[in-house]
């Protein structure tokens, strides 16, 4: 017996240290890692028993089985920490101690009783090798409770007319040794909803969107007169101010380096184009430190989510890039500089799985950023990843799943709603093909979101064990806890509420600082400009933060390129009104390759955002949730591919590079803008990302002034089929294509039919264009789009014409060119979403541009 006990001796003494520290004897110089209170112990344990399967409905396991596994998560911890030279050596000796006592148990027939309390002690250890970790901060963590919407939806779950009441903005004082939480302040607020959080730079403000919500709407429409606006506490005096008001949904706000703020508004206008509405459009907005002068900084037609502030301080956030594409998916990662411009995709514009990536925050000391793999159908949960830029911009391989037991929902685990468990499915990803961890069986639709990154390896998460439940129906309202979690499957209950959900945790101290960029209307722009033409409009990418895509030159930036050609140049200064310049230096660097065709001029498009609430109502054309377009005009390319021209600026724009017969050969489908002022200069045509461009000589559009742009044929600005179509078809084509003579039988006459003419349905059918039908992806050619796919020149009938093979038919140059420039703006009808305007248009009258562009 004796040697029984001697043999048990180190583990004796270890269960002795860390009851020491559960009841906070222990550790007189430092803070506690464990509650101390019996009614947190017990929740903190029954958080412990869920994650293991402790009597669990599905995917039990024994205290034996679980303490197995806390040794592979906690072994691969501990090796994290002794390579670092971190790990305390007490904390060693414990584990030493454990490890022994699981391997004599392991050697007999243990009793369950005897696996409990190892299994206790381990847990025990885990928590306090977590909060070991140097760069796990451990004073007081800021966060809100909120009852998510009525809605669950990447549209509808951060706006006003869904906002279930209840909660606030909270700290955990004690985070490690406490899961108990104080109010920040005690405002006298009527009962409403809050969202996101952000700390100043000083840690002395703290920045949130509150809704009043006297009630929980009915419906969508029920409460639209509802909106979250911004507000501000100070600990100098504990106030609360508020800093926005108006109609408007205000709220995801950030300090910016200089001291301003910029946050998602929906004051610019629009509603998005896939689904019933009301969904208005909240893009990136700019506003002073007093909350004044709020004014949008993105001209993109649809939603973006989630601003950050990255080291070099440049914004990252999630814009909806769905230009003619499919409406599931490119909801990814974009960057912009504070002003809005230098506007450049950072990941996954061309991706699938995931759907969408929402939340994405700059990881300290590291070019790679933390985020939330989500679906489109569901608030924003799913699965914690790390993307490293330098390994790619697409698709797995940047990668790495943080939170492997949570599998990317809507593309790799379908969605459910209260009517069905699977409800909703991208159908990207072969299933049976897919290993369901673990955990997923345990807890179907299980979910993490709201990361706040201490390191690579170290962040704060909210977590539910709930399903995550998708559109149309609301969530649980007290799904969510916040944790302290790591890359190798371990987490920490830091609070949970059983009433409602704790989200968006971040410490309560100052944030990591980041550069404070120039930018277009600073004071000490304007002199740069004044000096040198005009301000660069774009970061260079930080070391080993990859090639973007698109960066901006200008002023002496260009003329340092110019010098390195071996060729002087003289720039003019980019205008100072309402115009900007764009710079590119090879059309033929493209991806997908272009075929062998010279490229004339670029036609430029501008995409219009949808001004009226629900998909095709009205329509602008027969291709499904389609935005409005109208061409501005052209410009001329040089023989070496190169382009310089100025553009609108505040204007959603795309390209389409031409033949000699201004036809398209490819079309860009995404959009980009442009400040006032600023230079934006592109390497290529979708060109390989991670490939720097070549500079052997200075492009020879940039040995002259820049292009203005040419407008384009009558009818394209607004555009109307009526006035852009018609009139050639009515002279060249209704003799044997109209009244009582349809040859082939295909009537081209413009008497209206439906919402269109009988000319622009049977001819529309005809030409490919691009379209979201619900179906797989590829069916319209995505994600890349490969040359000669739609438009004017897929379509072989037109080659005929153009050749005179077709009876006789000739056409002029500027007929070819009409004709052309309607099938490859995507064969659209009308150039507004205002009814009585298309009503107009039908007719054949000209119109007043858009009132919303």
């Amino acid at each position: 017996m004796t040697a029984h006990y001697l043999a048990r001796l180190p583990f004796y003494v270890a269960m002795w240290m860390i009851v020491l520290t559960w009841s906070g004897v222990a550790r007189a110089d430092e803070r506690s890692f464990h509650p101390s209170d019996p009614a947190e112990q017990a929740q903190l344990e029954e958080d412990w028993r869920k994650q293991d399967g402790i009597e669990t409905p599905r995917e039990a396991v024994s205290y034996q089985q679980a303490v197995a596994v806390l040794w592979e998560r906690i072994g691969r911890l501990r090796a994290y920490l002794e390579d670092r030279g971190t790990l305390p050596r007490e904390l060693q000796s414990q584990y030493d101690a454990l490890r022994s006592e699981s391997d004599r148990l392991s050697d007999g027939a243990a009793e369950e009783l005897a696996w409990r309390e190892l299994w206790l002690a381990v847990h025990r250890l885990r928590r306090e090798l977590m909060f070991s970790a140097v760069e796990v901060y451990r004073g007081p963590i800021v966060f809100i409770k909120q009852v998510p919407s009525i809605m669950s939806h990447q549209l509808t779950q951060y706006q006003g007319s869904t906002a279930r009441p209840g909660g606030g903005v909270f700290v955990l004082d004690r985070p490690a040794a406490s899961l108990a939480c104080r109010p920040l302040f005690h405002a006298d607020f009527p009962p409403g909803s809050y969202q996101f959080l952000d700390v100043a730079s000083d840690g002395n403000r703290v920045l949130f969107a509150y809704c009043e919500v006297p009630s929980v709407p009915v419906n969508r429409d029920e409460c639209l007169d509802r909106a979250y606006h911004l507000y501000e506490w100070s600990r100098a005096d504990g106030s609360v101010r508020q800093l926005t008001d108006g109609p408007f949904d205000d709220f995801a706000g950030r300090y910016l380096p200089d001291g301003r703020i910029v946050f998602l508004s929906t004051r610019r206008g629009g509603y998005h184009r896939c689904g019933r509405g009301p969904c208005p459009v909240h893009v990136l907005t700019l506003a002073e430190a007093d909350g004044s002068n709020p004014r949008p900084i993105s001209f993109h037609e649809t939603h973006e989510w989630d601003p950050a502030v990255l080291h070099d301080g440049r914004i990252i956030y999630t814009r909806w890039d769905y230009v003619d594409r499919h409406a599931v998916f490119y909801q990814m990662l974009w960057t912009a500089r504070p002003d809005g411009t230098g506007v450049a995709a950072f990941y996954g514009n061309n991706t699938w799985n995931p759907v969408g990536v929402w939340e994405a925050r700059p990881v300290p000391g590291s070019h790679r950023v933390m985020a939330t793999a989500a679906a489109h159908h569901a608030m924003t949960a799913g699965s914690i990843i790390l993307i490293d830029p330098q390994r790619g911009n697409d698709g797995l391989e940047p990668l790495e799943r943080l939170t492997p037991d949570a599998l990317f929902p809507e593309s790799e685990v379908p969605v459910g709603n209260l009517s069905r468990e699977e409800y909703w499915s991208a159908g990207i990803v072969d299933r049976s093909r897919i290993e369901v961890p673990r955990e997923a069986r345990r807890w179907p639709g299980h979910c993490y979101r709201s990361p706040w990154p201490f390191s690579e390896s170290f962040f704060l998460a909210s977590y539910s064990f709930d399903r995550l439940i998708g559109e149309p129906d609301p969530n649980p309202p007290a799904m969510f806890g916040v944790y302290l979690c790591d890359r190798f499957g371990n987490k920490e209950l830091l609070h949970r509420d059983p009433a409602i959900s704790a989200l968006w945790a971040m410490p309560l101290s100052p944030p990591p600082s980041a550069v404070r960029l120039v930018t277009l209307d600073d004071g000490a722009a304007r002199g740069v400009r004044a000096a040198a033409g005009t301000l660069s409009a774009s970061a260079s990418p930080a070391k080993g933060e990859g090639v973007m895509r698109s960066v901006s030159l200008a002023g002496a930036d260009l003329a340092l390129a110019a010098d390195s050609a071996g060729q002087g140049v003289d720039l003019q200064p980019a205008p100072s009104g309402g115009d900007g310049t764009l710079i590119l230096q090879n059309v033929y660097a493209s991806w997908k390759p272009l075929p062998a065709v010279p490229i004339r001029r670029l036609r430029i498009v501008q995409v219009l955002p949808k001004s009226t609430p629900h998909a095709n109502d009205p329509m602008v054309g027969l291709a499904n949730a389609s935005p409005g377009k109208q061409v501005l005009g052209t410009v001329p390319v040089e023989a070496d591919g190169s382009a310089y021209f100025t553009v609108p600026a505040g204007v959603p724009i795309a390209f389409q590079a031409l033949d000699e017969h201004g036809r398209a050969v490819q079309t860009m489908r995404s959009l980009t803008y442009l400040r006032p002022g600023e230079t934006l200069s592109c390497v290529g045509c979708h060109e390989p990302r991670h490939v720097a461009p070549a500079v052997a000589a200075l492009p020879l559009a940039l040995r002259r002034e820049p292009s203005a742009i040419t407008p384009g044929p009558e009818g394209s600005k607004p555009f109307s089929f009526p006035r852009l179509v018609q009139p050639i078809l009515d002279r060249k084509c209704t003799a044997c294509h109209g009244g009582n003579k349809t040859e082939g039988g295909l009537t081209l006459v413009g008497r209206p039919e439906g919402a269109f003419t009988v000319a622009y349905v049977q001819l529309a059918a005809k030409v490919p264009f691009s379209a979201w039908t619900g179906a797989h992806p590829s069916a319209n050619a995505e994600p890349a789009t490969p040359p000669d796919h739609f438009g004017s020149r897929a379509c072989r009938w037109f080659d005929d014409i153009i050749a005179g093979r077709h009876f006789g038919v000739q056409l002029d140059r500027e007929e070819v060119e009409s004709l052309a420039t309607w099938m490859d703006v995507n064969a659209l009808f009308y150039g507004t979403f205002d009814r009585e305007l298309q009503a107009r248009q039908l007719r054949g009258e000209i119109i007043p541009g858009p009132g919303l562009e």
